[in-house]
């Protein structure tokens, strides 16, 4: 079975001013997007630091292991070893999302967006994760998590669904949302910070 994985926890130290607006309800929202655009059959995963109250009850919980909590944490999702589409909260699914998910089932190779900014390099905004990639957790002894999944053998998302999965900032802000299956933030702005003339998607996606 699909999973679709993602992490919640507390700010800390090592969260940056941007980071620090989660709570239950971004999951909530990621989760319903997912679920209004995914017609396969999935297991929706939260990796947290403590248990979380009022999330429905099809998310699993399941407690981010290592201390400190840093965003290299969101490398602990891998430890599934199942086929799994990763991503942050900040996400947005704006369209039908079963040919990534098909991917993930049938791959063999770990699949990231081309960093916006340096194209010649992966960034982890989504991650389409093939089963038997728990190596990538096994083996990671605290690295950041954006150093780390670079350093693993995978293929570009943007050269397989071009247009499908797009940065905010990169892509949609300036050229539009286009043909968009998942809109990944980062940084500044999040969704609940957009105005103007994307708004009206944001807000019919993200709820």
């Amino acid at each position: 079975m699909l999973h679709v994985a993602t992490c919640l926890w507390q700010p800390n130290d090592a969260s940056r001013e941007f980071s620090r607006c989660y709570d239950e309800s971004w999951v909530d929202k990621l989760y319903r997007g997912v679920a209004r655009n995914l017609s396969y059959p999935f297991r929706f995963v939260l990796f947290t630091d403590e248990p979380r109250a009022g999330l429905p009850y099809s998310i699993e919980q399941m407690p981010l292991k290592t201390r400190p909590i840093t965003y290299g944490s969101f490398t602990e999702p891998y430890q599934l070893g199942k086929p799994m589409i990763l991503m942050g909260l900040d996400t947005v699914i704006t369209g039908n999302i079963d040919h990534l998910a098909e991917y993930c089932l049938l791959a063999g190779v770990i699949a990231l967006p081309r960093d916006p900014y340096s194209p010649q390099r992966a960034c982890n905004g989504v991650a389409l994760v093939p089963p038997g990639q728990q190596a990538v957790y096994e083996t990671w002894r605290g690295e950041n998590d954006m150093d780390w999944i670079r350093r693993q053998p995978h293929a570009f998302i943007d050269d397989l669904f071009p247009g499908h999965v797009v940065s905010f900032k990169g892509h949609v802000r300036d050229r539009g949302l286009g043909d968009a299956r998942i809109v990944y933030f980062h940084g500044h702005d999040k969704p609940h910070e957009i105005v103007g003339a994307h708004a009206e998607w944001v807000r019919e996606h993200w709820q």
